[in-house]
């Protein structure tokens, strides 16, 4: 599954879209290799290493601080706004591997709140809740490999 975002790097704006063959940004199409130590990520791409570091709301790459933000495509943040009437369920939008479950079932939650996180083409990616609610059940566990659409977890209206 293709997922597209707007990304903004000093007051520029690129349409980004991730997809099981790679990145691809406005109309060049890179597959990098992310490796993360601990401390930063570095990047290959097209044979040249890039070194990000994120720092309490600033990035940094190689070692130079960016302008930088990231945001959801225009059309998938609309999705976002359906209203819930008795709650969700949240899907796997890519496959991969969960290395992180960050919630338990009856804790309270809020919108955008990092539920867990997947790993799938060596990038971890945090799965946020859609609305405020409580975690109804949930379907995985660490160390579990998950396809695309199959059930993370269910939150309810509470």
């Amino acid at each position: 599954m293709e997922k597209k975002y707007k990304i903004r790097i000093h007051g520029s704006e690129f349409d980004l879209e991730q997809s099981p063959n790679g990145i691809k940004i406005n109309d060049y199409q890179f597959k990098p290799e992310v490796f993360y130590n601990g401390r930063f990520y570095r990047v290959l791409v097209n044979g040249r290493v890039l070194r990000i570091e994120f720092k309490e709301n600033t990035v940094f790459l190689n070692g130079k601080e960016i302008d930088f933000d990231f945001k959801p495509a225009p059309q998938i943040m609309s999705r976002k706004n359906i209203k819930h009437k008795k709650g969700t369920d949240i899907k796997a939008a890519i496959a991969g591997k969960i290395v992180e479950i960050k919630v338990q079932a009856g804790e309270k939650v809020k919108d955008q709140q990092c539920l867990l996180v997947l790993e799938s083409m060596k990038m971890r990616n945090e799965i946020l809740s859609p609305i405020d609610g409580i975690i109804e059940r949930i379907a995985v566990g660490i160390g579990d490999q998950v396809s695309s659409k199959q059930l993370l977890m269910k939150i309810k209206i509470g």
